[in-house]
């Protein structure tokens, strides 16, 4: 997977700059979820609720976009 180049804030309505602070906090971010995700696709082979771990692989995809959004503070409008 290619490495997402970080805007600037001036091609992208409603960001802001963002610092190498904020930059490298979303990627500690991205890689707590990339590790919680792997883990659900490792109990995946075993005896588990499929359906569970597709829900829990969901949320934790919403709470990284969420904990991003925290750290990026778009506009209210995005």
């Amino acid at each position: 997977m290619s490495e997402a180049k970080p805007q600037d804030g001036s091609t992208v309505k409603g960001y802001r700059t963002l610092t190498e602070k904020d930059i490298s906090n979303m990627n500690r971010l991205k890689e707590i979820s990339r590790q919680f995700i792997a883990q659900l696709e490792f109990l995946n082979t075993g005896d588990t609720d499929p359906r569970w771990l597709a829900i829990a692989k969901t949320d934790m995809q919403t709470a990284c976009m969420a904990a991003c959004r925290a750290v990026a503070r778009p506009n209210a409008d995005c």
